[in-house]
């Protein structure tokens, strides 16, 4: 009995001390200083001020929202994002939508779009010999809303609006579509590529981050630098 025991203690021992600390893996590719914002944004409960101009203020980020999805038009009077008259190709009345226009982050497959040095951020023109345009780049950069630049959102921001809930981001954002909103970055991942990051605003998957393909059509907000 006292060697069952014996080889028992042994094994228990064994498995502590081979239990060691493993490096979590860092699912969104964040850099410490997004990090350090993203939990700022946690610990801050966001703080979100609506501006009643069709911009929303995060004061922790230092960042400005334009309220409406690209697309959409501000009704100062409402404060929502149901100035548009269309909405679908297929239902111009679809007052869901309210005009929110899809986009694709590149019309190549390519590093056309982005940035080659880590993180690959969306920009307006190849850095690669092979050519390539970006609605996505255009809808933020020509967007001139109050008369300022505006860029298309990285991983780390739309994360600060997605932490509250789903329920959160409608009270400031109305009209979100329940689908996936690009980012500006790509995949670092994807050698070719192909693909680049999104997040999705759909209620079954709020938040998730999804790896699509550059030429796929998605949602965007713009945001830019505050004050």
């Amino acid at each position: 009995m006292k060697k069952i025991q014996y080889c028992f203690a042994l094994l228990v021992l064994s498995f502590f001390m081979n239990c060691e600390m493993k490096p979590v893996d860092d699912i969104y590719g964040l850099s410490p200083e997004e990090t350090s914002q993203l939990i700022a944004g946690i610990l801050a409960n966001q703080g979100l001020r609506d501006n009643g101009n069709g911009t929303v203020t995060d004061p922790v980020a230092n960042l400005v929202w334009q309220k409406c999805t690209h697309g959409q038009v501000y009704r100062p009077g409402n404060n929502d994002c149901l100035g548009a008259p269309q909405g679908s190709i297929l239902n111009p009345n679809d007052v869901a939508r309210a005009g929110a226009a899809q986009v694709a982050y590149c019309d190549s497959k390519t590093h056309a779009c982005n940035s080659i040095a880590f993180p690959q951020v969306l920009q307006g023109f190849s850095s690669i010999s092979v050519a390539g345009s970006s609605e996505l780049y255009g809808a933020c950069q020509n967007s001139n809303y109050l008369g300022a630049s505006w860029r298309v959102p990285t991983v780390a921001e739309y994360q600060r609006l997605v932490v509250p809930g789903r329920a959160a981001t409608l009270q400031y954002f109305p009209s979100t579509q329940e689908e996936d909103y690009w980012t500006a970055w790509s995949n670092n991942e994807d050698i070719p590529g192909e693909t680049a990051h999104a997040i999705s605003f759909d209620r079954q998957s709020y938040g998730v981050q999804r790896n699509v393909v550059k030429t796929q059509r998605n949602y965007v907000r713009c945001v830019r630098t505050g004050p």
